[in-house]
């Protein structure tokens, strides 16, 4: 018979891209893991947990609070993207991008290797938002399963995959423009 006292709950480090149409669904898919009983480890940003922070009424909450009550294993810890938390994303967008391509991929590298090293049961994989082209690397350093998560409709995801071919056959983006 098979030594079974030793087995633990997968433990999945979820990493969300932060805007909100990305953060709604990786928090769905959180609670939909954490309810099949992997243990979940949520990163936020700083700013989008400020957002949050600001317009619920217990400010000492965090997105799952309530899950936790209700006895799902997720755990939640933020990261800065590597603006200050006051600037305005939406207003500075070139600033935003280019700060979540360079910066912010070395801030979830160090967060990930600290959670890596000290969480129980121990991380297993690494999920992050297919828009995330670091995570990947991220994951392979610290041994970790690497799983890409499309948030958005299928049919955008096939958009993007036959954008080339789409343009070639003249479908949009004729030439010149």
């Amino acid at each position: 018979m098979a030594d079974n006292h030793n087995l633990q709950n997968p433990h999945a480090i979820l990493v969300a891209y932060p805007l909100q149409g990305h953060v709604i669904p990786a928090v769905h898919l959180a609670i939909k893991l954490a309810t099949k009983g992997f243990v979940i480890t949520f990163i936020n940003t700083q700013s989008i947990h400020h957002q949050i922070s600001k317009s619920h009424s217990s400010p000492g909450d965090d997105l799952f609070a309530g899950a936790r009550k209700s006895g799902l294993d997720i755990r939640y810890t933020t990261v800065t993207d590597g603006l200050p938390l006051g600037l305005d994303r939406s207003l500075n967008h070139d600033q935003f991008m280019e700060c979540l391509l360079n910066v912010f991929s070395a801030h979830v590298d160090e967060l990930v290797g600290d959670i890596v090293r000290r969480s129980d049961p121990p991380a297993t994989c690494l999920i992050a938002d297919t828009f995330f082209v670091w995570s990947s690397m991220v994951a392979e350093k610290h041994k970790l399963v690497n799983v890409s998560f499309w948030t958005e409709p299928a049919l955008v995801f096939t958009l993007y995959y036959h954008w080339d071919l789409l343009r070639e056959n003249g479908h949009f983006g004729g030439s010149g423009t």
